[in-house]
């Protein structure tokens, strides 16, 4: 019990998290009824039913059908509201959010400027509101190539919007990391950071390719890359940190149970890991759920869950000297709720 309390309550940070794919059932149910959007669905409990994920396509097909419901500048400062509103519950800190602006604009006819703005409205409003902070990863959706310039160009151009990285999400096979590798050195150029997606459905193939090609800091995902011996001592000696994220990778097939997951594996190797819920309410998820999950399944200790939200903090992508702070007051924090909630033996 001692545990689980401290989980909830000590301070996170998370990298890997998708906008869209946090909205909750019942903001969907509002948004779609006001843009006259069907979805197969009527109730919150029937959208869970839907989100059952038989495969990495019906999930893709699950995912563009929440982004069809947004539709205003309304409802994407909405959706960045209640997002922080949802950070402030789980005790998360600070979060780098991916979004996937080329779909936006295509599927509202809606300026680029117009949703970004809309975006920082609502988390200018949850950060004056609930005291979180979080900023924004622009991904490239790699099932459409052609759109990669622009993105980087507005991400580029939003960097003193709240934007710090370039992504690349979407479906891994058949779009290889070497198809993307001028629009990452393009947003190199522009001094923005690179956190791709691999190693998910593809296996470490994907993962090299991030790094040779697209000049990864960060691995969205990468839990694939233990297949490979020789990846592992890589990311092992490069310390180049892997974002996990383990109940997506078990509804989406990737691993058949908890049990089977091979974080411990990649923990005990000595790879630099992060815990992150990548759609959390689309898995039924959350971040304190991860955590505990890691707890219950793979015995990870206090000190260890520490680690890794401190991991996830140095991984970020905020100013050195503010993440020197937030160290020392999530030290602060940590030794606090072990005086309150654990005894010596279970911090050991």
């Amino acid at each position: 019990m001692g545990l689980s309390k401290f989980i909830r309550e000590m301070p996170k940070v998370e990298l890997h998290v998708h906008l869209e794919g946090s909205i909750r059932p019942e903001t969907l149910l509002i948004l779609a009824e006001r843009n006259g959007v069907p979805l197969p669905a009527s109730d919150p409990k029937g959208l869970e039913e839907f989100y059952h994920f038989t495969d990495f396509d019906h999930f893709i097909h699950v995912y563009v059908t929440i982004s069809r419901c947004l539709r205003t500048a309304d409802d994407f400062r909405l959706i960045a509201y209640e997002f922080g509103a949802e950070m402030a519950r789980q005790r998360i800190r600070y979060a780098e959010v991916t979004f996937s602006p080329y779909t936006h604009v295509t599927n509202t006819g809606l300026p680029f400027a117009e949703i970004v703005a809309a975006l920082n409205d609502g988390r200018c409003c949850a950060r004056a509101d609930f005291g979180v902070e979080f900023q924004w990863v622009f991904d490239i959706v790699r099932n459409d190539p052609s759109s990669q310039h622009t993105v980087v160009r507005w991400a580029a151009s939003a960097l003193d919007q709240g934007v710090v990285a370039l992504g690349l999400g979407g479906t891994e096979r058949g779009y290889p990391p070497e198809w993307f590798t001028e629009s990452f050195a393009e947003a190199r150029r522009a001094g923005l950071h690179r956190v791709p997606h691999a190693g998910e459905v593809a296996g470490p193939e994907s993962v090299w390719g991030a790094i040779r090609y697209l000049d990864a800091e960060r691995i969205g995902h990468g839990v694939r890359s233990g297949e490979d011996p020789e990846l592992v001592a890589y990311l092992r000696d490069h310390q180049i940190p892997l974002e996990l994220c383990p109940t997506s990778n078990l509804c989406l097939g990737v691993y058949p149970s908890l049990s089977d997951h091979p974080v411990r594996r990649l923990w005990d190797q000595g790879l630099y890991l992060t815990i992150n819920s990548d759609d959390p309410p689309m898995f039924g998820t959350d971040l304190v759920e991860e955590y505990q999950k890691l707890a219950d399944g793979h015995g990870f200790t206090a000190d260890e869950l520490e680690r890794l939200s401190l991991n996830a903090l140095q991984a970020s992508f905020l100013p050195e000297e503010q993440k020197r702070d937030w160290h020392r007051e999530f030290l602060a924090e940590f030794a606090s709720l072990r005086t309150r909630h654990l005894n010596q033996g279970e911090t050991e």
